[in-house]
């Protein structure tokens, strides 16, 4: 019997979450399939009149789907089809990565309306994320039909981007998205807690994020040595914790049919959506649960 402890780490790292999605790699990809699964980013990046990355569009391809993570544009430059330019280039690229579809979401002060337009619907949302307004969750089938040939002077994709890049998007967009909330403070928090052997050595354990009232659970894994045991519903009691703690309206996480989907349940999570064909003959269904 492995003996196992559970520590809270006080500073998560991207060496910390690398750590944990591996292992939970290793578990998932044989169940989801026999093929090998890689993950590759996309960025397409606004550059102004100085070369400098403005804006644009930051995703990822996974388990034969493409995830539209930041999209921003600067106000000097809406007006001017980027948007369009954005969502037709990232289709373009899903189509030919092989993707089954785009999914996304986006609060209810940004632009919901501007991705119907474009062909997304919603398939599931989160009341009161944050306070007072709403975040919906879209998808876009790429079953059929073809993607327009659309490119963009101002446009450029970027191969293998370096991280800052990310940040070149995603801190205007931050600015931008506390501007329309009326200010405030709404810091970005990473909370993590390692699962070790008794030789100190990391075997699983669960990553979060909380930004606007939330926490996101992105990564849980318990290897099947410890499965039983109740080591999962520690964790997940811990990050209960940890959301209390900074006052949080809830919890969100995502599954896949191959992990598992009935275990949130039965610790008082709620689905509220689903993605199917994801990948093959599988799903990803999207849970919350309400703590405030």
């Amino acid at each position: 019997m492995i003996t196992s402890r559970i520590t809270r780490i006080d500073q998560p790292t991207e060496a910390h979450r690398r750590t944990l999605l591996d292992l939970l790699d290793a578990y998932s990809d044989p169940r989801a399939g026999d093929r090998f699964w890689p993950e590759e980013t996309l960025c397409l990046a606004i550059r102004g009149p100085d070369g400098a990355v403005r804006g644009g569009l930051w995703g990822r391809f996974y388990y034969d789907w493409l995830f539209i993570e930041l999209i921003y544009i600067p106000d000097d430059l809406r007006g001017q089809d980027l948007g369009t330019a954005l969502l037709a280039m990232a289709e373009a690229r899903a189509r030919a990565w092989g993707a089954v579809g785009v999914w996304l979401d986006t609060f209810s002060f940004q632009a919901r309306g501007f991705y119907e337009k474009h062909g997304f619907a919603v398939f599931g949302d989160i009341a009161d994320y944050p306070a007072g307004h709403a975040r919906f969750f879209l998808q876009k089938r790429l079953d059929n039909g073809s993607a327009p040939a659309v490119t963009h002077p101002l446009v450029e994709e970027i191969l293998d981007p370096p991280r800052d890049l990310r940040d070149a998007i995603g801190n205007p967009l931050s600015a931008f998205n506390d501007v329309k909330l009326g200010g405030g403070e709404w810091p970005e928090r990473r909370h993590a807690f390692a699962l070790t052997d008794e030789a100190g050595a990391t075997i699983g354990g669960l990553s979060a994020r909380s930004y606007y009232d939330w926490l996101y659970v992105g990564l849980l894994f318990v290897p099947d040595s410890l499965r039983g045991q109740g080591v999962g519903s520690q964790l997940l009691a811990l990050a209960e914790e940890e959301a209390r703690s900074i006052g949080a309206h809830g919890i969100w996480l995502d599954t896949f049919s191959f992990q598992a989907p009935d275990f949130y349940p039965r610790h008082g999570f709620v689905p509220f959506g689903r993605l199917d064909a994801y990948p093959g003959g599988h799903n990803r269904t999207f849970f919350s649960k309400r703590i405030g």
